[in-house]
């Protein structure tokens, strides 16, 4: 009996340490960090993948980067003003017996109002670099998207098809 409750208490403890090794902090992902951080590089990383195949000149590659980069700067001001916000909001809340109602829902709106403002942003952002490319290149890079998303569900098909062989007649092509 005192066996079997050593090795029991050796494994526990074996066991909480291993555990204790491969936690990980929580990390706090933020509704401005997913609002915010969108990776609008993706593009300029797309665009200059294909420069040769899309006959994209270099002056255009820069105009697109400098789009980029000023959303970018504005989504950093941006999200430093929403965090500033938060703290704003969290002091008020401190004092649970005499909030101000007022002050609060100006907060909440001032925040909401720069998010408002943000995806607008976004959306400009799209509709110039838009017109920074030719049709030719836009038909071009909505063909090669096509092509894209087309051969990832066709090996994402052929994965599911590997992996659960009974099904391989169900899935549709």
């Amino acid at each position: 009996m005192k066996k079997f409750l050593t090795l029991t208490l050796i494994f526990s403890f074996f066991t909480l340490t291993v555990a204790a090794g491969f936690a990980q902090p929580p990390q706090r992902m933020t509704r401005t960090r997913r609002m915010f951080d969108r990776p609008y590089h993706r593009v300029l990383g797309v665009l200059k993948a294909n420069q040769e195949e899309l006959a994209i000149t270099d002056e255009q590659i820069e105009e697109v980067q400098n789009l980029v980069f000023s959303l970018k700067e504005k989504t950093i001001k941006m999200a430093n003003e929403n965090s500033m916000n938060r703290l704003e909001l969290q002091k008020l809340m401190q004092d649970r017996e005499n909030l101000d109602y007022g002050r609060i829902e100006a907060v909440l709106a001032q925040t909401s109002s720069s998010r408002n403002a943000m995806f607008i942003e976004k959306l400009k952002l799209r509709e110039k670099i838009n017109n920074v490319l030719t049709p030719e290149q836009k038909e071009a890079l909505k063909a090669k998207a096509k092509d894209g998303i087309r051969s990832r569900a066709r090996d994402l098909r052929t994965r599911m098809q590997q992996r659960f062989p009974r099904i391989k007649n169900r899935i549709r092509r």
